[in-house]
């Protein structure tokens, strides 16, 4: 089993400046980070953010332009001089294309100097593992996107590495089969005893597959824990509005004095509320902030005192729920509502907070 240690590690590009790159895929910036043997860790983070660029230094592909990579406290060269305990997975597939599907399988073990007979009992597992026997015999060109994935997969598979790196990798796979695949790589992993690095901009598929999770934006590690802390307890607003669908509802206000009790002015709804009683001993430290509330948290009641009227704009149907989007002035919300429960577009509604699902972020900070 192998742990692998990142230890301040940049990446700015060798001819660009720091401050040109940090919104490009290029950049990485400073990250440090810890991987335990035998670990599936999900790297979760928005289009471009540098997650295939840790995965590459990681993976050995791209030298970086400071700190350290370390496997079993040992460099990659010392660890694995010819790749042999590791896999990629890459997004773009990156099979051989003159290659049929069983020669691309076998590609990696001969190189290994592995018998035929192991080298054939190995792609009969992986095959029927993922469904794609019934290819074998042809050649890129003439197969789906999915079937693509599905077979660089499989290549990754065979070797049996101690180290599996996925990129996107079920990308091209419609959601049910993605669901199915999803199973098969988080078991075949656990089985292995692999450690597993999978990036990711699906932040379910993130929570569905990891042990931990570290979330990036701008190459920098913004939270790294299990899906629960990231959900429940998100160190800040990048977090917060990017894991769980939909994001978290933000309401921005003002603190104000009204008959002798503060109460908060909704700046984007033109309303006020009472300080929720978990805001009430510190509330006072933060006059202008921010309320962090889930949809599932927001319910609609009828008309009374502490509530927010909103204009319904939409409705979602998601699962066994649906999404209420509503709205008022400049201010949004995604409201979780039974899917039997319908509402006419431009209806009134009024909503409550539920105390128990609120959180304070300060200068885009959680506080509590």
């Amino acid at each position: 089993m192998v742990d692998i240690s990142l230890v301040q590690v940049s990446f700015y590009g060798k001819t660009q400046k720091k401050e040109d790159l940090i919104d490009s895929m290029s950049v990485v910036d400073g990250i440090s980070l810890d991987i335990k043997a035998g670990e599936f860790l999900t790297v979760v983070g928005p289009v471009n953010n540098g997650k295939s660029r840790i995965l590459r230094i990681i993976a050995g592909l791209t030298e970086p332009d400071s700190g350290t990579v370390l496997f079993n406290g040992k460099p990659l060269s010392e660890f694995s001089p010819n790749y042999d305990k590791m896999a990629m997975v890459f997004q773009s597939q990156a099979l051989y294309p003159h290659l049929t599907v069983r020669k691309n399988l076998e590609f990696g073990l001969k190189m290994a100097n592995l018998s035929r007979e192991t080298i054939n009992a190995r792609i009969s597992e992986i095959a029927d593992l993922l469904g794609i026997s019934n290819i074998m015999n042809i050649k890129p060109r003439e197969m789906s996107g999915s079937q693509k994935q599905l077979v660089a997969i499989a290549r990754a598979f065979v070797k049996r590495p101690q180290v599996l790196i996925f990129d996107e990798p079920l990308s091209e796979l419609d959601s049910q089969l993605k669901v199915k695949v999803q199973s098969i790589i988080r078991h075949f992993c656990i089985n292995l005893q692999s450690t597993t690095i999978y990036a990711t901009r699906n932040p379910s598929e993130a929570m569905t597959l990891g042990d931990r999770i570290v979330c990036i934006d701008k190459g920098k590690v913004q939270q790294i824990g299990a899906n629960y802390e990231l959900y429940n307890k998100p160190v800040n607003e990048t977090v917060a509005r990017f894991i769980g669908y939909p994001e978290m509802n933000f309401l921005e206000f003002e603190t104000a004095e009204e008959d002798n009790h503060l109460i908060l002015n909704l700046i984007n709804a033109a309303c006020s509320i009472q300080v929720p009683q978990v805001f009430e001993k510190i509330i006072g430290s933060y006059p202008k902030a921010k309320i962090g509330i889930r949809a599932e948290n927001l319910k609609i009641v009828p008309e009374k005192p502490n509530t927010i009227p909103m204009i319904v704009e939409m409705q979602e149907y998601v699962g066994s729920q649906s999404i209420l989007y509503v709205s008022q002035e400049h201010q949004t919300l995604a409201v979780e509502v039974p899917l039997s429960e319908s509402h006419e577009l431009g209806e009134t509604v009024h909503i409550e907070l539920a105390e128990n699902g609120i959180h304070l972020f300060a200068d885009g900070k959680f506080v509590i």
